[in-house]
């Protein structure tokens, strides 16, 4: 429909008229005319999907029409919460006031949230589908990926320390470490979210003149050292392990880490202190590590020694990560031989831009 374009075209109009004297009126036009075209194609594509949804039978399982369903209550959340975190004195009916004003600010419908949500579900299921034919990495192809990436990050992370730190926390392969690092894990015990805005909205309005968001925030700290970080330390004591405290703490946490050598400038002065003091391999901080809104025990769960990691440490990262690159690649080409095999005319006098 002409009006899903003009839907796509909304924000970029605003864009470009905010540009008016930086261009002629033609130069306008012609850009205007070239994202109305980039949007089309978009919208094309979008129904070629579709299409082939039909052609090939996909279908939703009662399960995902349910998950679909919810999509609505989740955006009623997700823009309740942004409404209370910006107007933190309403509640009641003049909360759901606003909220329902921010609705229709931004044009959200259920029915069209839902079906969204339905599209997507059946474009993810057409995806599967297809990439599910693309083919593994070779164990040839593994090696010869092994070879490249120790070619660059030798010389990339030899001179840049923090460039091997982001690719670790990012969970890429990496198969040269550049110095020794420990590998830390972090129970970071935060304050009751409440209780965090209340500090982060103080913290807004805070003077010299006045002592109180230092005096709650002081409490606060005190609370929680004397309460749940007290409570974490007397578990850990009795031999309780610290991955299962984290997950506890924030399930999905229990196997993430972080990487401290003695190059590392990302960390403040305290945390990285606390981490690069830990006396021995398997033991935690003495004392807790004061955060923002918190405090974080550290435990050594791991050391990386410099030099070249071989291939059986990466062989599994390296070959899932060559696999969805296949994956995502078959998935482009699969579009585009679509996209080659439908006759789409496109009568360019009609865009109105």
């Amino acid at each position: 429909m002409y009006s899903q374009l003009a839907e796509h075209m909304v924000t970029l109009e605003a864009m470009y008229s905010g540009l008016s004297d930086q261009f002629t009126t033609q130069e306008l036009q012609e850009k205007l005319h070239t994202a109305a075209m980039e949007s089309l194609e978009n919208l094309i594509t979008q129904q070629i999907l579709y299409c082939k949804i039909d052609e090939y039978g996909i279908t939703l399982t009662p399960e995902e029409e349910t998950e679909a369903q919810k999509a609505w209550e989740e955006t009623l959340e997700s823009t309740r919460s942004s409404v209370e975190s910006t107007y933190p004195e309403l509640e009641g009916e003049d909360l759901e006031a606003m909220v329902q004003t921010a609705i229709e600010t931004a044009g959200l419908k259920e029915e069209e949230v839902v079906s969204n949500a339905r599209q997507t579900a059946l474009v993810n299921k057409l995806k599967e589908q297809v990439i599910a034919q693309a083919e593994r990495p070779t164990q040839q192809e593994i090696e010869d990926a092994y070879e490249q990436l120790l070619s660059e990050q030798q010389e990339e992370f030899s001179n840049d320390s923090m460039a091997f730190e982001a690719s670790m926390l990012a969970g890429k392969p990496v198969v040269f470490v550049p110095e020794s690092y420990r590998v830390i894990q972090e129970l970071y015990l935060q304050f009751d979210s409440e209780v965090t805005q209340l500090l982060r909205e103080m913290k807004s309005y805070d003077t010299d003149e006045s002592d109180s968001y230092e005096e709650i925030l002081e409490l606060e700290y005190e609370k929680l050292q004397q309460g749940d970080v007290a409570q974490a330390q007397k578990r850990l004591a009795n031999g309780e392990d610290f991955a299962q405290l984290m997950e506890e703490n924030k399930p999905g946490s229990g196997s993430t880490y972080n990487y401290v050598g003695e190059g590392t400038t990302r960390l403040s002065e305290n945390y990285y202190q606390a981490a690069m003091s830990i006396p021995e391999l398997g033991q935690v901080t003495s004392q807790p590590v004061k955060m923002d809104y918190g405090y974080a025990l550290l435990y050594w769960a791991d050391t990386l020694a410099p030099g070249v990691r071989p291939l059986e440490d990466v062989q599994e990262a390296l070959e899932s990560q060559l696999y969805e690159a296949e994956q995502n690649e078959l998935w482009k080409e699969t579009q585009a031989r679509w996209r080659e095999e439908t006759e789409v005319v496109i009568f360019e006098d009609r865009l109105g831009y």
